[in-house]
């Protein structure tokens, strides 16, 4: 085993200093001495600025390990991608693109994901520390894994939407891998995702999660925020009785199209037929098992299988409907209803829909609150993050003042989160962080870079406005990575349960757990204080300490201010019981690579912690 010890460097500026006030992470990087070094940081997104200054370090280097580009196939057959598909940039290529050597293909033409990786990463280093992530020395693993699409605008090209599910699992597999290459623990964060299915924990990219992540899987978490699909009309429930017809009303409020899905359970059958404001449709009788129904109108695509949904024992029946704007109706018949409880039900959502868009796509019947968060934020092991409202007004780039007042009270839960319980009953939202809105890294050359007006005045048009649980999950992905410093053997099971028992309530969570809030709001400071320190066997810190209060002990009994000046560096000794340690300066705490830590360097607490532990007999040669 190793140990590498370091010293300590000037206090880092603050985060966003409300975002600090909400969860005190500043903190719990005080007390816990602790900033996200030595763990790795994975965002699943749109890709990110490698240029930004803040995703460098102080010498100008990449803090980026590496870049893996879904929406560009180039790469795919390259050295070092082993997965057939998207381009692989290592942090080689990365610094040599900065220093002048052949640009990067990739890059954030939304702007989404480099605001993610700000609120929880950035080191601040564009605004001289004014605005930091709240882990701003972790490494960064970057998966650019979807789009929404950009327009052409000044001399930069548009993008096409992409979104591929399948590709998850490689996704996670690739940064599982690097993490595990860097020698470092690893929070994974999927930055994306709208309601569109069953969020009972049986979706694929839910299984895949649940997989990776878990107990006793030492150094691993998932964050998956619960999406921004709240506070409108877009889920219904209902019971089909044997013989009767429903009529499930919604809708079309937009031009486009607008998706339907049903799902209803693997002992009935619905026939169907449809109504729209100039035609109906149908009937459409249940297709029998291993069979299929499509059909395609002037207004709609419609389909149904007959046997039930590959990852679940629910059927699917789906309407996308392209027709006018106006009412439409699915009309079910109950075939064949089963006889055990919850026969007949279904579950049903539209989307897209829009919590602002009153009038916009939403159901007209069999409207039921709750329920609305994402299929894949349904898995077990997951953290499933809310937003809630902390900020409402800002001075952009371009001098106006600027306010949002009709999303939520501040301390209230943002308007569009997303909320709970999973269609299995569970509460479905772990805990609540800021979001609504937070000042974050902005990519100059993204369509985001475009509204001036979200940019902060002193930032320089490098800082922006964030906002929705797209903001809050990267602030709780920031805090689990201090956690990880702290104590990386903890696995994800671990992590929750902190992050729930620590969380707070106020009057506006009211009694927690609930769908709404989860377990309350989140709480850096409390959240570490409620992990242990890695724990360290005597016998190891007693030939640690007698070695180096022999030959460095200005080092452990300090004498005035001999850190002076200490540049960084390494040594290494055989001790008598066949470990091998190691010296480092850069801050004040001992890590120590441990057994059983899949070579993962464990914070065990601060020099002074250890002091006087001297007695080895046998300390070996240096």
């Amino acid at each position: 085993m190793a140990l590498l010890l370091v010293l300590a460097q000037p206090p880092r500026a603050l985060a966003d200093p409300l975002v600090e006030q909400e969860t005190r992470a500043a903190q719990a990087r005080t007390v816990e001495k602790v900033s996200g070094k030595n763990v790795a940081v994975a965002i699943l997104d749109r890709g990110i600025d490698w240029r930004h200054p803040d995703f460098r370090n102080a010498d100008g280097s990449t803090r980026i390990a590496y870049i893996f580009d879904l929406s560009d196939n180039m790469g795919a057959r390259a050295a070092g991608n082993p997965y057939g598909f998207g381009t692989l940039y290592t942090r080689a290529q990365i610094d040599a693109a900065l220093n002048g050597g052949p640009p990067l293909a990739t890059r954030d033409a939304v702007g989404h994901g480099t605001a993610t990786a700000g609120n929880c990463c950035g080191n601040g280093r564009a605004s001289g520390g004014r605005y930091t992530g709240v882990a701003p020395d972790s490494t960064l693993i970057i998966v650019k894994f979807t789009s929404d699409g950009a327009v052409a605008h000044d001399g930069q090209a548009a993008e096409t939407a992409f979104f591929d599910a399948t590709r998850f699992p490689q996704a996670v597999d690739f940064a599982v891998d690097k993490a595990r290459e860097l020698g470092m623990p690893l929070v994974m964060l999927a930055n994306f995702g709208s309601v569109n299915g069953r969020a009972d924990g049986s979706d694929a990219i839910a299984k895949k999660i649940d997989a990776v992540v878990g107990p006793g899987k030492p150094g691993l978490v998932f964050i998956t925020g619960a999406g921004d699909d709240g506070g409108g009309d877009n889920h219904a429930f209902g019971t089909v009785a044997a013989g009767q017809n429903l009529a499930l009303q919604f809708r079309k409020g937009q031009t486009g199209s607008v998706t339907l899905s049903l799902w209803y359970g693997a002992s009935d059958r619905f026939a169907v037929s449809v109504s729209s404001p100039g035609a109906s449709y149908g009937p459409y009788a249940a297709p029998a098992n291993n069979s299929y129904d499509a059909q395609t109108t002037a207004d709609f695509r419609y389909g149904q299988n007959g046997s039930v949904y590959y990852d679940n024992t629910w059927r699917l029946i789906y309407l996308t409907v392209n027709g006018p704007v106006g009412n439409y109706t699915l009309n079910l018949s109950g075939t064949q209803i089963g006889n055990a409880a919850g026969a007949g039900q279904f579950e049903a959502y539209l989307t897209p829909t829009y919590y602002s868009l009153k009038n916009a796509n939403r159901f007209l019947s069999h409207v039921q609150a709750g329920k609305t968060i994402w299929p894949g934020a349904a898995a077990r092991y997951n953290i499933v993050p809310n937003s809630y409202v902390f900020r409402t007004g800002w001075t952009g780039l371009n001098g106006g003042n600027y306010s949002v007042t009709t999303e939520g009270a501040v301390g209230d839960l943002w308007a569009g989160s997303s909320i709970g319980p999973t269609w299995d009953g569970r509460v479905g939202i772990d805990v609540s962080a800021p979001g609504e809105r937070t000042i974050t890294t902005y990519a100059p050359d993204s369509e985001w870079g475009t509204y001036r007006g979200n940019m902060v005045a002193d930032g320089g048009g490098l800082y922006g406005m964030a906002s929705a649980v797209s903001a809050a999950a990267p602030v709780t992905t920031g805090i689990v990575a201090l956690m990880l410093q702290k104590n990386p053997g903890l696995d994800a099971a671990a992590i929750k349960t902190a992050l729930q028992r620590s969380a707070r309530a106020d009057a506006f969570t009211g009694s927690v757990p609930n769908p709404r809030f989860g377990y309350g709001k989140v709480d850096a400071l409390a959240a570490l204080a409620a992990i242990p320190r890695v724990a360290v066997p005597a016998s190891v810190t007693n030939c640690l300490f007698d070695w180096a209060e022999m030959h460095y002990e200005d080092l452990f009994r300090p004498r005035g201010a001999p850190t002076a000046g200490f540049a960084p560096y390494t040594y290494r000794y055989y001790a008598g019981s066949g470990n091998y340690l190691a010296v480092s300066a850069d801050d004040n705490h001992i890590w120590l690579l441990g057994p059983g830590s899949g070579n993962q360097l464990l914070d065990v607490g601060a020099v002074t912690d250890y002091q006087g532990l001297a007695g080895c007999s046998s300390v070996g040669q240096r």
